[in-house]
């Protein structure tokens, strides 16, 4: 069940409703790859516990035939985003011990479509950056190396925590911000697919601002099909 980790969003979609694996093996698979890849940097809060218990929670509205095509995805969550409960830091060390006592929207749209949340993901200090380098909690090695050459790669930024993670296939799909090519940018440096929606597509309540005119959260996956489903 290693290999299932490295499955895009549509075709674990297709897999959970066919029954040719549960969400809670799809989600084992993710944490055990997250494991193995520490070396990145990508994850800075693990949440397997929730991610256990979503997982088994979207397993039951999976076997009942009623559930979002998000249902039993995991996926990380940028450290900008509130999670309840769970470190909010901005990559900050001003925000250090922050565990919000409220949900942003995007995220609980999110777990209200059964989705898992593996852990909170790495990124630049308040998003103020390009290249995942100003992080409190160190920088994001880009998965990605030249050929014959292993100098450590920048997986782009703010969001490279989110890029790193879904190119190293350790997580289906990530949340990211876009001030001024946040999404994007990470998104081209790593191969993968990120969409900036137009502006206020996407609610920005519970998320750490930055510059609130221009702001916008967006879905970073591996294909424009995975983009679209989240």
């Amino acid at each position: 069940m290693t290999e299932l980790a490295k499955l895009t969003i549509e075709k674990a979609r297709d897999g959970l409703r066919k029954k040719t694996f549960s969400s809670a093996e799809l989600t084992s698979s993710c944490l055990n790859a997250i494991q193995q890849a520490k070396e990145l940097n990508a994850f800075v809060h693990d949440t397997p516990e929730i991610a256990i218990k979503q997982a088994t929670d979207a397993d039951k509205a999976l076997s009942q035939g009623d559930a979002s095509p998000m249902c039993g995805i995991p996926i990380g969550i940028k450290d900008l985003f509130c999670t309840k409960g769970v470190a909010s830091q901005a990559a900050s060390n001003i925000l250090q011990g922050f565990k919000p006592e409220y949900e942003s929207t995007i995220t609980q749209k999110l777990w209200d479509s059964g989705a898992v949340m593996l852990g909170k993901l790495n990124m630049d200090e308040f998003a103020m950056g390009s290249s995942n380098e100003t992080s409190g909690y160190g920088g994001v090695q880009n998965p990605w190396k030249r050929k014959n050459d292993d100098t450590v790669l920048v997986p782009g930024g703010s969001s490279g925590g989110s890029s790193a993670a879904v190119a190293a296939r350790i997580a289906m799909g990530a949340t990211g911000t876009d001030t001024g090519g946040s999404i994007r940018q990470p998104a081209a440096f790593t191969g993968i697919t990120g969409i900036k929606p137009t502006y206020g597509r996407c609610s920005r309540w519970g998320i750490v601002a930055f510059a609130s005119s221009l702001d916008q959260a967006g879905p970073m996956a591996r294909t424009v099909e995975d983009c679209a489903i989240m």
